[in-house]
C-alpha cells in the first residue's frame, strides 16, 4: 500500500479515554509521527484531527467524510483503550474479513515495539468509522490509558511504536540511522634529535626548555 488517510480518534471537544494517558492528546502525537515515517518510505499520506465537532455523532460523520473525500488505499484511525487496568495490551479492530490479516500484523508489531500484551485483531461491525469508510480500514487501539505499565512502555517506546506502524502499513523497512563515528584524540609527537652522547642530548634539552618547550629524553 502506498497511500493512506490517518486520523486521530475522537475530537478536540469530544474527548476519549483518560488515565495515565489522554487518548485524544496521544493520538494526535501518533498520527503525524507515523505520517512522517510513511513519507520517508515514499508513501502518500493525508492526516486529520477533528477540532470542530461537539457531539459524538458529528465527530464520526466528520472523520468519515474526510476519509471518504481522499484518494487512498487504506483508512486508519488511531485510538487508545481503557478498562483492563491490570492487563492492558494492543489490539486492532477491523470490519471486513479481508482486513483481518493486516489488523493482526499491526497489533503484533505495536505490542512487540512496546513490549506489552498483544490482543490481536478484533472484528467489529458496530463502529461508525469502520462501517462508514469506503476503503479498507483498521482502527488501532495502541494501548490502555488506565494501565500504568502500558503508559510507561508507550512513553519509553513512542518512536519505536510509530516506526512499527509505518513499516507494517507500508510493507517497507525504514533505513537505520547512521551512528556518528566517535573521534579519538590523537597526539602527534615531534622528535628533534638523536644522540649517542648523553651530554649532547642533555644540552639540546636544556636549550629547548629555555624556549618553553616540554622536553623528555628517551633512551633506545
Amino acid at each position: 500500500m502506498d497511500e493512506f488517510v490517518i486520523s486521530s480518534g475522537h475530537a478536540k471537544l469530544v474527548r476519549g479515554a483518560s488515565g495515565y494517558l489522554d487518548e485524544v492528546n496521544e493520538a494526535r502525537k501518533i498520527v503525524p509521527k507515523v505520517a512522517e515515517y510513511l513519507k520517508d518510505l515514499d508513501c502518500k499520506v493525508h492526516t486529520f484531527n477533528d477540532d470542530t465537532s461537539k457531539t459524538q455523532r458529528d465527530n464520526i460523520n466528520t472523520i468519515v467524510k474526510y476519509h471518504n473525500g481522499k484518494s487512498r488505499d487504506l483508512d486508519v484511525s488511531v485510538h487508545f483503550n481503557a478498562g483492563t487496568k491490570e492487563t492492558g495490551g494492543t489490539e486492532v479492530l477491523y470490519y471486513g474479513d479481508g482486513n483481518k490479516a493486516l489488523a493482526a500484523k499491526v497489533s503484533k508489531a505495536i505490542s512487540e515495539a512496546l513490549g506489552i500484551k498483544g490482543r490481536g485483531a478484533k472484528k467489529r461491525t458496530d463502529l461508525g468509522f469502520l462501517k462508514g469508510t469506503a476503503k479498507p480500514a483498521i482502527l488501532i487501539e495502541v494501548c490502555f490509558v488506565d494501565t500504568k505499565t502500558n503508559a510507561d512502555a508507550y512513553k519509553k517506546n513512542f518512536d519505536k511504536c510509530c516506526k512499527a506502524i509505518a513499516e507494517t502499513l507500508s510493507g517497507k523497512k525504514l533505513k537505520d540511522e547512521a551512528k556518528p563515528v566517535e573521534k579519538k584524540n590523537i597526539i602527534h609527537k615531534v622528535q628533534v634529535g638523536a644522540f649517542s652522547d648523553e651530554k649532547n642530548a642533555t644540552k639540546l634539552a636544556a636549550e629547548l626548555k629555555k624556549k618553553g618547550y616540554s622536553v623528555n629524553i628517551v633512551q633506545g
